[in-house]
């Protein structure tokens, strides 16, 4: 490739096409830009001069547009990618959506959301350094390579040729390629495959530190794959597609702390006794509701349970409790409650219902429903006051 693109730039520095090859790539980069829903897959290949074989990566990509006054992100994102290890295959996502950025490898999800802390969204108030657009694989994104394009139209480090109409592999293409020269030495080269129609790409070629200790050869060839079907992208599209991540794995409790003033979400767990419990969101309540997920396995449990229900005596209006554990074994649920009482429920497997509240992988967890099914408060955690704690919250709610 390096003998190539030499060739390639006396051709280019003789001809001076750089100044016509500029509107070029600004169109292409314009068409990539305005690309909305998008899906596709592709390996990425990486191969240094210290390893044997290659690292590949194997890839789903998804973008939608951004919300309108969203100024954080050119697009919303989800990036799936799995890799091959001496352990077993390693994987995780990222995602962007609504101010929110979401990233999840080795069974941990980091989230940030702007809404809470912004730095690390524009650090210095720099938004193309925030985590929402350094996450790795996100320049493989139309959105992002559109910018990238569009940039390097305005920077003369970059030196390029623009085929809109080539042929390669036997197929018609669009072809971008060139070198990056940064004081007088190569610092890359590359070649963008793209289709020649909507400019998506089909394969990418980059050589990074050409002929020097660090050199480095990534190759990315995209399915081009019609089966894959975009969507939007928002939190519950996330969840849905990662309950895991989102429920067990989830640290932050963003979610849950956003919860208060909103309608409970649609809930939904088997009982012990193989029905099932049903609360459609937005639907009104008998009476004032504690939810409480909970663990058999956990040894305060059966401690929590006697002083909720005392709480609940003690409270001179109605209140009913939904116990929703996240056990999936009816016999360990009722080792701890062996019998409900009127106006009790007692769920099994409520591990989705627990990531649908935001209740994240931490229990216990008790969120106080009004009859209007509106999200009051919550309690998180279990300690000696308790008690009156669930009282004075129970009493707020009704």
């Amino acid at each position: 490739m390096q003998k190539r693109c030499a060739i390639f730039l006396a051709s280019a520095l003789m001809t001076s096409v750089h100044l016509c090859a500029a509107t070029s790539l600004a169109d292409i980069a314009r068409a990539l830009s305005a690309t909305t829903f998008y899906a596709d897959s592709c390996t990425y290949e990486v191969l240094l001069p210290s390893l044997p074989d290659p690292v590949t990566y194997s890839i789903a990509l998804m973008q939608a547009p951004a919300e309108p006054a969203d100024t954080l992100a050119p697009a919303a994102y989800l990036i799936d990618w799995s890799l091959p290890a001496p352990s077993g295959i390693s994987q995780g996502f990222s995602a962007y959506t609504r101010g929110a950025h979401y990233r999840f490898r080795d069974s941990r999800l980091q989230e940030y959301h702007a809404e809470w802390d912004s730095a690390p969204f524009a650090p210095s108030g720099d938004v193309g350094r925030g985590v929402q657009n350094l996450v790795q694989f996100a320049d493989l994104l139309p959105a992002y390579l559109g910018a990238h394009f569009a940039a390097m139209a305005c920077d003369s480090s970059y030196i390029y040729n623009v085929s809109p109409d080539s042929i390669v592999g036997g197929e018609r293409a669009a072809v971008v390629e060139g070198i990056r020269r940064i004081d007088g030495y190569d610092a890359a080269e590359y070649t963008y495959i793209l289709d020649p129609a909507t400019f998506l790409p089909r394969k990418i070629e980059l050589e990074n530190n050409p002929g020097q200790l660090g050199e480095q050869s990534i190759t990315i060839r995209y399915a081009a794959n019609a089966a894959a079907e975009p969507s939007a992208i928002d939190d519950d599209m996330l969840a849905a597609r990662y309950p895991d991540a989102f429920g067990r794995y989830r640290g932050s409790s963003f979610s849950l702390e956003n919860l208060p003033g909103k309608a409970l979400p649609r809930f939904v767990a088997p009982t012990t006794t193989g029905e099932r419990y049903l609360h459609e969101k937005g639907d009104p309540l008998a009476a004032t509701t504690v939810y409480a997920f909970v663990d058999a396995g956990v040894g305060s449990t059966a401690a929590l349970v006697d002083d909720v229900r005392a709480a609940a005596d003690y409270l001179p209006f109605n209140v009913d409790v939904v116990w929703a554990f996240i056990n999936h074994r009816a016999d360990d649920i009722e080792a701890v409650i062996p019998s409900i009482r009127p106006g009790e429920h007692l769920l099994m497997n409520a591990r989705g219902a627990a990531t649908d509240c935001g209740v994240g992988a931490d229990t216990p967890v008790l969120i106080f429903v009004g009859t209007d099914g509106v999200v009051k408060d919550f309690l998180r955690g279990y300690n000696q006051d308790f008690r009156s704690l669930v009282i004075q919250k129970a009493s707020l709610s009704n």
